[in-house]
């Protein structure tokens, strides 16, 4: 009995004494988190994007934009679940309401104008979800969501370009010779 006493009063000595994060060394930081829920969020609201632009429009460069976001959108997520999964960290499993309104605004696009409103409104998700993924590797701390933040990045630019030079080509404004829109 003595003994367990002992071992009862050590180990709450230790809690005692420990500093507080290394208490939850294992819990990410609120920043990884939130970029965690975020990221998969959006690639979920990707991916769905895709899928119905896939089969709205009839323009070739479209069609293969959506099967690009799908599929990159598709093993990013897997991607992150896993360093999600190994964080403790729990991930929404669906897009946020904003990104389904605007999932349901591709829906009642009339085709005429689909591509249009689809690639301009990509850009700017594309430009937001490279903001968050910059401030990631900035600000964040658990080194695997950095990495998945730097892994991102160059693949949301690819993106970026492929719109950009899908607006330039079907005369989107903002986006012809001389234009200058990040």
């Amino acid at each position: 009995m003595f003994p367990r006493r002992i071992a009862t009063a050590l180990a709450a000595a230790a809690v005692v004494v420990l500093p507080a994060g290394a208490a939850h060394a294992d819990q990410p930081s609120a920043q990884d988190a939130t970029f965690l829920r975020a990221a998969y969020q959006g690639n979920l609201a990707e991916i769905q994007g895709g899928r119905i632009a896939w089969q709205k429009t009839t323009d070739p460069a479209v069609k293969s934009l959506a099967a690009s976001l799908m599929r990159d959108h598709i093993h990013m997520n897997a991607d992150l679940y896993t360093v999600a999964r190994n964080l403790k960290v729990t991930l929404p499993m669906e897009p946020t309401a904003e990104q389904k309104a605007l999932t349901e605004r591709y829906q009642a696009a009339e085709a005429t104008a689909f591509d249009e409103y689809y690639v301009s409104t990509q850009l700017a998700v594309h430009r937001e979800a490279l903001k968050m993924a910059s401030e990631q590797i900035e600000e964040g701390s658990e080194q695997s969501v950095k990495q998945l933040a730097e892994d991102a990045s160059p693949i949301i630019t690819r993106h970026q370009q492929t719109l950009r030079d899908i607006a330039e080509a079907e005369g989107i404004p903002g986006y012809g010779t001389g234009s200058r829109v990040p």
